[in-house]
């Protein structure tokens, strides 16, 4: 008997050891990263912090349609605040998120380790039709929902006390990591 779709976790279908590069490579490395690992997604590092994501439709969209050199560094072209999502939440609140953000791939955390990377091709293989469900939930559920929310964070530094976090969340208008968040309350 097949397992029920709500009791999948993100860890159980995210791709896993992600790769995380430097914003000073050209997009010339980037791409050949990309080519000789064969995947789709660099994560991008700065002072041992994650602070941005470039993926592969970031060099179809960035530099080929924009003509950028291939020497532009990749921090130039990534997309950031990074979002991300705990390891043990669910499959389809993963969708949900992916569909409301507008995003197709979604780092995975375990504590403040980035452990893999949820794409929509994953969720898809598992699932061909939660995509499209989640679309349809997205359109019905609006933002201002009392519907309880499903967990998702954001790489950076808390808004409160200063410290990097791969953990922040929005709280009254500003990224709190979860000890001043805790303080907060």
């Amino acid at each position: 008997m097949a397992r029920a779709m709500k009791s999948i976790t993100v860890e159980e279908v995210m791709s896993k050891n992600p790769k995380i590069v430097s914003g000073e490579l050209s997009v010339e490395e980037g791409a050949r990263i990309l080519r000789e690992l064969s995947i789709s997604t660099l994560l991008i590092e700065e002072n041992k912090r994650i602070v941005g994501i470039v993926t592969d439709r970031d060099f179809v969209t960035k530099v080929v349609a924009e003509g950028l050199p291939l020497d532009t560094e990749l921090r130039e072209i990534m997309s950031s605040p990074v979002i991300m999502i705990p390891h043990n939440e669910r499959l389809e609140d993963a969708a949900k998120i992916m569909t409301k953000r507008k995003i197709r791939k979604l780092p995975v955390i375990k504590g403040e380790k980035i452990v893999g990377i949820l794409s929509e091709n994953d969720i898809t293989r598992i699932s061909p039709d939660l995509i499209a469900l989640a679309q349809e939930y997205a359109k019905i559920h609006s933002e201002n929902s009392d519907e309880e929310r499903t967990q998702e964070y954001l790489a950076g530094k808390c808004e409160v006390c200063g410290q990097y976090s791969l953990r922040l969340t929005m709280y009254n208008g500003m990224l709190v990591c979860p000890e001043c968040l805790d303080s907060m309350k």
